[in-house]
């Protein structure tokens, strides 16, 4: 999903208005971003590690003019949390190379639990994780 976004500041709260009303969430739909960047052969992912409550949503924002794509690793997931991201066509990002580009993906029915994902692209792999709370 391409849209506009600013960068944020550190403490700015992860829910984002735009996103919010352009999907129709509810306001009890907590929203967590990931900002996605790069300089030089490194990428960063601000935040890496994201906790989640169960039914939320997580952006991935692209604030460089880099080639970047979000994926989760089948073997690295369990089969409940392999199952969800493919039934929800989730698993992988399409190649975002706008800086504003994102990927948004909804926890909507997950099973809880972890998915680890790596950003590949420009420069060298970086890993991290969505951890989903039980209910």
């Amino acid at each position: 999903m391409g849209a506009s976004a600013g960068c944020l500041a550190p403490d700015e709260p992860p829910s984002d208005p735009e996103l919010r009303e352009a999907l129709g969430l509810g306001d009890g739909v907590p929203i967590h971003r990931v900002n996605v960047s790069g300089r030089g052969a490194e990428t960063r992912l601000v935040p890496s590690q994201v906790p989640v409550e169960p039914g939320a949503v997580v952006q991935f924002v692209i604030l460089d003019r880099r080639a970047h794509r979000i994926r989760f690793l089948p073997d690295s997931l369990s089969p409940d949390a392999h199952t969800f991201l493919v039934d929800t066509n989730q698993v992988e990002s399409p190649l975002l190379v706008e800086q504003g580009s994102r990927f948004v993906l909804s926890f909507e029915g997950a099973p809880p639990g972890a998915y680890p994902f790596v950003v590949d692209g420009h420069g060298a792999p970086v890993w991290g994780w969505i951890h989903v709370g039980s209910p």
